[in-house]
């Protein structure tokens, strides 16, 4: 009576185990891959930006930077200033000097501290980071 207790015990915890490992590998499997380009674009005159991260193909990235910039702009003068291939980028503003750097990184840190000492180096003490983006798992 003990034994078929614990083979059954031992039975239902492998079927619950399969079944677990069967649900895991279905969501990962079920997960989108994101592609390694991204792209940020901007508006000089109004300081404005759009990014795009996570897609299959550079041009794709290219275009949807500069949809999402020249509709936050509501005009057309948007420009792509940086190109993202499994890395990361970031744009810092000045409002008060109406300057921004964008630039790259290998990840987001980099990135952020490298856009932060350009925009430092020109004497604003009113630098921001606005945008940070990784093209894919950068």
């Amino acid at each position: 009576m003990v034994g078929d207790r614990k083979t059954s015990l031992t039975i239902m915890l492998l079927v619950a185990l399969l079944v677990l490992g069967g649900v895991a590998t279905w969501k990962l499997m079920a997960r989108p891959q994101l592609g390694p380009y991204g792209a940020i674009a901007m508006s000089d005159s109004s300081l404005t930006y759009g990014g795009a991260w996570g897609y299959p193909d550079p041009l794709a990235a290219y275009k949807r930077s500069l949809s999402e910039c020249n509709k936050a702009a509501g005009s057309n003068d948007c420009v792509v200033k940086v190109t993202l291939k499994d890395n990361c980028g970031a744009l810092a503003i000045s409002v008060a000097h109406n300057a921004s750097f964008l630039v790259q990184g290998r990840d987001q840190v980099t990135a952020t501290a490298t856009a932060m000492e350009q925009c430092h180096a020109t004497g604003a003490s009113d630098c921001t980071i606005h945008e940070n983006i990784c093209s894919s798992n950068s």
